[in-house]
């Protein structure tokens, strides 16, 4: 028994006298009291013990992927969700999971994944990630004269525009409500050669999107689609003002934005904007004055891409940061612009955009989301059409499979264009009328000859402060159209611009272009 006690107090660690232990005790007794004694030490060593080995064990796993910070600046533009954004930048941790890639890519999961390797990757129907489309020739149609840089003249080819307009059985109807409104958006330009989003008309946009250098890109690229330049057109002077607008406001760094916020939500929309037409105003014209401008201007906006995921947003992109289709999709046009232009543009950032595109797609690239860690039922028709736009730019055959069930979707009678409220979004059909251009075909158009249509129905007629531009909620659009927020001139432009179609670019698969009907 003197035994079995000093092994018991050993094991309390002497906090027990011996004396204190009835003699009476069994072996099972002995243990219960030490368990009473000594149970809440134990319990802590052994909490402690396991956190450590746990530790140790976390330690040694391979590395995987870590939420990166995301930082949302300024005002989140509307995505196919219609969610608001904040009103200020906020930092939250972003959840980063794998992306399936088409068949036949390689799957980028992390952002570290090189955009190197898209020259690895190939396409689902064979070949290099991005083959950008040739662009002579892609502005003749608008029917100005020489003196371009091969982008523009040439006069539309035989017939000019007439000959397109009735190649595709739409009579005056189009040229006619596309003067309208190029006239009504002459009468809202300012003395300083710039137009407004927020002010100076009826039913204008919110001030939150205020910017207008933005504004002046979307008047002067419909004023440009319709053939008028710094040289000639019935709007050449408005061209002229507007353009030195731009070239007055451009920053240092090649930036044509209007406000010095970092991250502000017109930003890259504005510079994109801004940058498609001045490339366009030189490729028309080869306006010697204006290369610089657009040089600089494309350079900020490579330099603005994501170095990895190959997108872009509101402010110059990171490792920290994620692009969005929406403004991506402006920036590549600004991009497709600049070799409109003669311009050099890297062939890498070509293949950084396409793994992009990769991230927002989905069913193999025939349907397209706002951002890479979106839900399916973000899946809209606007982004579809704007990231098969994309694809076409980057050099997807017509053919192309996931091209063919993209654009049964884009035609099926669930998408087809609506003048009904929430259901009108000129913004998504600004996408798909250049989709079903590129394609061309009888249902490229029938599209155009319903779309048109419901447009020109929807003009205000007559002259004075409305006659010539459409209404921004009458009726109201769908929340990714944005017309309640950005107001009567930027609906306007984006409905002439769907109007101009036809005539802005030449198809890029031009043996499907319309043919001319014989007199």
């Amino acid at each position: 028994m003197s035994f079995t006690v000093r092994a018991l107090r050993l094991l309390m660690g002497g906090s027990v006298e011996i004396g204190s232990i009835p003699t009476d005790l069994d072996a099972s007794g002995l243990l219960r009291l030490w368990w009473q004694s000594n149970r809440t030490g134990f319990l802590t060593s052994v909490g402690l013990h396991g956190l450590l080995l746990l530790v140790f064990a976390i330690w040694a796993l391979p590395q995987v992927i870590r939420p990166n910070n995301l930082v949302l600046d300024g005002f989140s533009t509307v995505g196919p969700g219609g969610d608001a954004g904040p009103e200020g930048p906020i930092q939250i941790n972003a959840k980063i999971t794998p992306v399936d890639l088409p068949s036949g890519r390689g799957k980028s999961t992390t952002s570290g994944d090189s955009s190197a390797n898209a020259t690895e990757k190939a396409d689902a129907a064979g070949g290099s990630a991005a083959k950008p489309v040739g662009v002579e020739g892609a502005l003749a149609g608008r029917g100005s004269g020489g003196g371009g840089l091969g982008g523009g003249g040439g006069g539309g080819g035989g017939g000019g525009k007439a000959g397109i307009w009735q190649g595709l059985g739409v009579g005056t109807r189009p040229p006619s409500g596309i003067a309208g409104g190029l006239a009504w958006l002459a009468r809202q330009q300012e003395k300083g050669g710039n137009w407004k989003l927020h002010e100076g008309y009826p039913d204008a946009g919110e001030p939150v999107i205020r910017t207008d250098a933005g504004a002046t890109a979307l008047a002067l690229l419909a004023m440009l689609g319709d053939g008028n330049t710094t040289t000639e057109g019935q709007h050449a002077k408005s061209v002229v003002k507007g353009v030195a607008f731009l070239k007055s406001i451009q920053k240092a760094n090649g930036d044509y934005h209007d406000h010095e916020e970092l991250g502000r939500q017109t930003a890259f929309y504005a510079h994109s904007q801004a940058t498609i037409a001045m490339c366009e105003a030189y490729a028309l014209t080869g306006d010697a004055s204006l290369k610089s401008s657009c040089e600089r201007a494309v350079k900020f906006l490579l330099n603005s891409q994501h170095p990895k995921e190959g997108g872009w947003r509101y402010q110059p992109q990171s490792g920290e940061s994620m692009g969005d289709l929406s403004v991506t999709g402006w920036a590549l046009m600004a991009l497709h612009s600049a070799r409109i232009a003669k311009l050099n543009v890297p062939f890498d950032n070509f293949e950084r955009a396409t793994l992009f595109l990769e991230s927002v797609s989905e069913q193999n690239g025939a349907r397209y989301k706002y951002q890479p860690n979106d839900p399916l039922e973000k899946i809209s028709p606007a982004m579809t059409a704007e990231g098969l736009l994309c694809r076409q730019w980057l050099g997807w055959p017509k053919d192309h499979p996931s091209q063919q069930d993209a654009l049964k979707y884009l035609l099926s009678e669930e998408n087809k264009p609506s003048w009904a409220p929430g259901r009108r979004n000129v913004y998504g059909w600004y996408y798909t009328a250049q989709v079903l251009h590129n394609v061309g075909g009888p249902e490229w158009q029938a599209w155009y000859q319903h779309t048109s249509e419901l447009i020109l129905k929807g003009q205000a007629s007559g002259g004075g402060e409305i006659g010539g531009s459409w209404h921004p909620t009458k009726p109201p659009g769908s929340n990714e159209e944005y017309a309640a927020k950005a107001g009567r001139l930027y609906l306007t432009a984006l409905c002439l611009l769907v109007l101009e179609t036809p005539i802005r670019h030449a198809a890029i698969y031009p043996e499907n272009e319309p043919k001319e009907k014989a007199p």
